[in-house]
Parts: structure tokens; sequence; C-alpha cells
């Protein structure tokens, strides 16, 4: 009887696992902390610095994760950004165009001051590096949220 329940206990075990495995977000790096620029993004959304600022690489490289639905805000970059699509489904859009669907490899290069958001789709966490060149001028300004009906 007692092998009985320590098999199936390690079945449990193992299949449960698997199961909070595969609800996680397959990608190579951490996904981080609580983004701490979360009032600039609509949902919860996840930030790890893989690069810092600084002089010598001029850029700034991030691997940033978004929970289903979570978008940032409408914003640009004066030195531009560019997107490597990790893990998930996502959604771009610069202003006055329409939605670009994201899925993983797809590269997005965003033009110095163009304004855009990107975000996960609502049925999908999704997972980009930001890379954000000329540093150190390159200033993010952030803007309005994206409504709902932008979003839709």
């Amino acid at each position: 009887m007692k092998k009985k329940t320590l098999l199936f206990l390690l079945a449990m075990v193992i299949i449960g696992g698997n199961f909070v495995m595969s609800k996680e977000l397959n990608q190579p790096f951490e996904k981080g902390e609580i983004n701490p620029y979360s009032k600039f993004f609509t949902g919860t959304t996840y930030l790890k610095r893989l690069v810092e600022k600084d002089d010598i690489w001029n850029s700034s490289i991030a691997n940033v994760t978004f929970e289903k639905g979570a978008r940032t805000n409408w914003h640009k970059h004066s030195g531009g950004q560019i997107l490597l699509v990790l893990a998930g489904e996502g959604r771009y859009q610069e202003k006055g165009k329409p939605v670009q669907i994201l899925k993983k490899g797809d590269v997005v290069k965003i033009p110095p001051n163009v304004e855009h958001w990107h975000g996960a789709s609502s049925e999908s966490e999704f997972s980009h590096i930001s890379i954000e060149p000329n540093i150190p001028n390159n200033e993010t300004t952030w803007l309005e949220p994206v409504t709902d009906e932008q979003y839709k």
C-alpha cells in the first residue's frame, strides 16, 4: 500500500510539475521583476535588464515580459528602438497604421520619434528583447495609455 501511495504522489508531483511548467512562457531569459515603469503600462509586465545604458555599447537591452492583454502606453524613442520577439504572441502598432501581430522570431525596427505601442495579445503572454540604441541621446517620451478600443 505504501508503494502505491508513494507512486501516486510521485506521479502527481511529475504531472503537477509539468502542468506548472507548461503555464510558464518558454523564453531564453529570466522574466525579471515587476516592471518599475508600470505606470506607463496597462496590465502586468516584468523587466529584466540584460545590458545597462552606457556609453561604451551605446545601447540598453532588456527582456520585457507581458501578461495576457498587457501593453505599453503610446510612446516614442528619440534614438529608435528594436524589438526581438522571444515567445508568445504580441501586438505592435505605429500611430496611424494597422496593428501588427508579432510571433517568436519577429524583429521590429522602430525609427526615431515614431509614436507606437506594443504588448501581449489578449490570449497569450508575450516576451521581447527591447534594444534602445543611440545612447546617451535616446530618450523615451511616454504618452497616453492605449485605449481598449485601440487595443482591439
